[in-house]
């Protein structure tokens, strides 16, 4: 049994550990957890945690080093223990304290926890009711400059929305075994939930009014970690990290819509909530949207450059309309399209978005959703046009058909001559 083999280097880590908390200023070993996370299995790994995590726990609340080492060990040690067992031996101010770390590794750390509710609707339901552990995700997913601190929130976000999802998982269609599409994925394959969810984690985002503000005012420039108006012109640094950090969260938000709209489409398409108002006076600076990088924003003090300047500025996006949610905010409201790679993020978004809603069960609701959505958006949006209608083109043979007949179902027509029509 590998619980009878010593670990080699044990009572040298802990001794570490221990010089770490009485003195956070030590500096860190990382070869010590390295050499340690090598040896644990599943089976010698229980013995440990009472002694290993409450120290691990401590130092990651502590040391001002980069503490990459002690969070992969603490990762590797709570791989067998459910959300509800986590939770029972770490309280959720540690999640919290993890999650607003300025070290990514710890903020991953948390959200390795946090998708560890993904395994039962019961464990989601628990994660629903910590407002504050939510909060603090949402925030550090939108608003986090890490990439990879972006990417494991969405996946996070995702899943649990997933499992907790109030509808019965979709069943599984019968195939022909000698038709074109025989090998190709369908709605039921792409779900991950086996059973029906509470979709009280859904509430809390999309119903609770923190929460859901938060989710707004981080993606439309009024928080204080993406409103980069607040910036003095002198502080020209200050003014890009957060106008990129804008933009981030766009997209981060943008990249995970498809995927919910699939789920519940009601949830994020209508929403009951009084939507807040931008603060008077804010503004957005078109040519300084992109990625937060412009000379704009780094311009001296003289009458004509500031003049050209406010010639330039755009207000804050709209709000939603009252009874819309957040994909109309997101599709038709959040993006400044001069910027051109949010631009093709937003192109982007719409093409995932149309594809995914062919595969989900029809409903004349989820159709006029989708019409009205498109109608608005292809207004005045030639190129997003053109990329729908290349759409089936660019997907693969199997599935060509049936998306050209979608596309058909809810584009509206263009001029006289329908391409996608034809």
């Amino acid at each position: 049994m590998d619980t009878d083999i010593p670990i080699t280097g044990l009572d040298d880590l802990t001794t570490h550990m221990d010089a770490l908390i009485a003195d956070p200023s030590t500096p860190l070993e990382a070869k010590l957890f390295d050499d340690i996370e090598l040896q644990l299995t599943d089976s010698n790994t229980p013995p440990l945690l009472t002694t290993l995590l409450p120290r691990l726990v401590q130092i990651l609340h502590t040391t001002p080093s980069d503490p990459t080492t002690p969070a992969s060990l603490t990762t590797k040690l709570l791989r067998p223990l459910t959300f509800s067992q986590i939770t029972s031996l770490a309280p959720p101010e540690s999640l919290i304290q993890a999650l607003e770390s300025p070290f990514a590794a710890a903020n991953i750390l948390a959200m390795t926890i946090l998708h560890k509710a993904a395994a039962a609707p019961a464990e989601v339901a628990q994660l629903a009711d910590m407002q504050d552990v939510v909060k603090s995700f949402v925030r550090t997913w939108l608003g986090s400059s890490e990439v990879g601190v972006g990417e494991k929130g969405g996946r996070v976000m995702g899943d649990l929305l997933d499992v907790d999802c109030e509808f019965d998982p979709p069943a599984r269609p019968p195939r022909n075994p000698h038709s074109l599409d025989a090998g190709m994925p369908t709605w039921h394959d792409m779900v991950l939930r086996k059973e029906k969810g509470s979709g009280a984690l859904w509430r809390r985002v999309f119903g609770d009014e923190e929460v859901y503000t938060l989710i707004l005012d981080m993606l439309a420039g009024r928080h204080e970690d993406t409103d980069f108006s607040t910036s003095s012109r002198a502080d020209g640094e200050d003014m890009k990290k957060k106008a990129r950090q804008l933009t981030l969260a766009q997209g981060r938000i943008l990249r995970i819509l498809p995927r919910l709209a699939a789920l519940d489409l009601n949830k994020v398409a209508r929403s009951e909530m009084v939507s807040p108002q931008p603060t008077p006076g804010y503004f957005a600076t078109v040519t300084t949207a992109t990625n937060g990088h412009n000379s704009h924003i780094l311009m001296n003090g003289v009458e004509q450059q500031e003049e050209e300047e406010e010639s330039k500025k755009m207000p804050l996006p709209e709000p939603p309309k009252q009874g819309q949610g957040l994909l109309h905010f997101a599709a038709l409201r959040m993006v400044d399209r001069n910027d051109v790679l949010m631009h093709l993020s937003l192109i982007d978004f719409f093409e995932a978005f149309v594809g995914l809603m062919r595969v989900t069960p029809y409903s004349e609701d989820k159709v006029d959703v989708v019409k009205d959505l498109l109608r608005e958006a292809l207004a005045d949006d030639k190129l997003l046009r053109e990329s729908l209608e290349s759409l089936p083109d660019r997907t693969v043979d199997e599935e060509r058909d049936e998306l050209r007949a979608w596309l058909r179902e809810v584009l509206p027509v263009s001029g006289d001559i329908d391409v996608v029509m034809r």
